[in-house]
């Protein structure tokens, strides 16, 4: 978790009090697991939690349980979209969230 906590650095949890009952970025892991697995959107991101709950806790602590759709869109709603674009573009991200420049 810390080699994908790093990959954000840079990207700042725009939640305050208690809208911040998640972890960042164990929201950004199921986020990011969900999309790869085919979701578009907060309510895939929500039922993925909750499906996959006991997958996601063998690497997160989810220690308020999985979050609900509405934790996935409000924290993305209050993301700033050019820092996420610039975190998620960085040339030093790992080879995951870098853009593919080879052929496979």
């Amino acid at each position: 978790m810390d080699r994908f906590i790093e990959c954000w650095n840079g990207l700042d949890d725009p939640r305050t009090g208690n809208a911040a009952l998640h972890d960042f970025h164990e929201i950004l892991a199921i986020a990011m697991c969900a999309v790869l697995c085919g979701g578009q959107g907060s309510v895939d991101m929500g039922l993925f939690a909750k499906s996959k709950e006991p997958f996601l806790r063998g690497f997160l602590k989810l220690e308020n349980g999985v979050p609900s759709h509405d934790t996935f869109s409000r924290l993305f709603r209050l993301l700033d979209p050019e820092q996420f674009r610039a975190v998620k573009l960085h040339p030093t991200a790992t080879p995951i969230l870098r853009p593919i420049t080879t052929p496979l």
